[in-house]
């Protein structure tokens, strides 16, 4: 019987500050040309996707095969809306070593590490006001990111939902009473006076316009991991320095692909992530975007991150 860990087993070894370097080492990974990591995005109907993203590394004890779906129809019984489940496979013999059910635990703190590195990397030192657009699980976790690498004081969020946003706002001002943290409906002035904007939604059409963005500013974009999905204005690009976690997926992605459709940018114009670290990038006058497609090799690191005492556990 091939060992199931479902998500209270998977969760104690979860927190973004310890899968920080995890991201670091998949970012590398992926820049160095030494990962293997297919992705397979399906739609089973026009209310849900599930991706398939698998991976290797070189010398890493296990490789992994993740199938992480998100359902508009259980966003809207207000149940949680993604789910998951990660395979892990002994790299020399590609056995099956473990099920780990852990209910889309492992993508999403494994992307709010990527979010922590990459403010950490391009958003200003003294960056003070922040922006999250969302009001789910993943804009939760960027929040607490952002403000674990940048002296956040003033934070707004946004959302579709009135109800969810007020949620989110009440849970952040617990966990950082020290930080302003309020509800925004006005989207245009709250990018206008944001140092950070990060999206973390599943918009399939620009939620954030160029007009809006100033010379200096950093954005995240979280959801660039669909063709379907599109956070930000593709314009925005054409007048910031562009990063990505990879460029393959970039050019099949959310704002990047379009952008390079409309001929507004070129492939040359989008930097990996992975290049960048170890290297000076912050105090940068231009402004920064970041999209983040979500690799499997993120997965591949996270996992064996804990991998030894999580086998250890049964």
């Amino acid at each position: 019987m091939i060992p199931f860990f479902g998500p209270e087993a998977i969760r104690p070894y979860l927190d973004i500050e310890s899968l920080i370097p995890t991201a670091d080492a998949a970012f590398r990974a992926i820049s160095g040309g030494t990962a293997q990591a297919p992705v397979y995005v399906l739609h089973p109907n026009d209310l849900a996707d599930i991706h398939v993203k698998s991976a290797t590394l070189p010398d890493c004890p296990i490789f992994t095969v993740k199938m992480a779906g998100w359902s508009q129809v259980l966003a809207d019984r207000g149940e949680a809306a993604s789910s998951g489940l990660i395979a892990v496979f002994d790299s020399d013999t590609c056995k099956p070593l473990a099920i780990l059910q852990d209910d889309h635990l492992i993508s999403d703190y494994r992307t709010a590490a990527a979010g922590a590195l990459v403010a950490k990397l391009f958003a200003p030192e003294d960056a003070a006001s922040a922006l999250i657009v969302g009001s789910g699980t993943q804009a939760r976790l960027q929040a607490e990111a952002l403000m674990m690498v940048r002296p956040i004081k003033f934070l707004s969020v946004w959302g579709r939902s009135d109800v969810a946003v007020e949620g989110l706002v009440r849970d952040l001002r617990q966990a950082f009473p020290n930080v302003e943290i309020l509800k925004t409906g006005d989207l245009p002035s709250a990018v206008e006076q944001s140092d950070v904007v990060v999206t973390a939604t599943g918009a399939k059409e620009p939620l954030i316009q160029a007009e809006w963005v100033t010379r200096g500013q950093h954005i995240t974009s979280v959801g660039s991991d669909d063709t379907t999905k599109c956070e930000i204005d593709p314009a925005i690009l054409t007048n910031a320095d562009v990063y990505v976690d990879a460029i393959e997926s970039a050019v099949k992605y959310g704002a990047p692909s379009r952008a390079l459709a409309k001929g507004l940018i070129s492939k040359a114009d989008l930097g990996e992530i992975g290049c960048l670290i170890g290297g000076e990038t912050n105090g940068q006058a231009n402004t920064t975007v970041a999209c983040l497609s979500g690799l499997g090799v993120q997965d591949l690191t996270a996992v064996n991150g804990f991998w030894h005492k999580l086998a250890l556990s049964r």
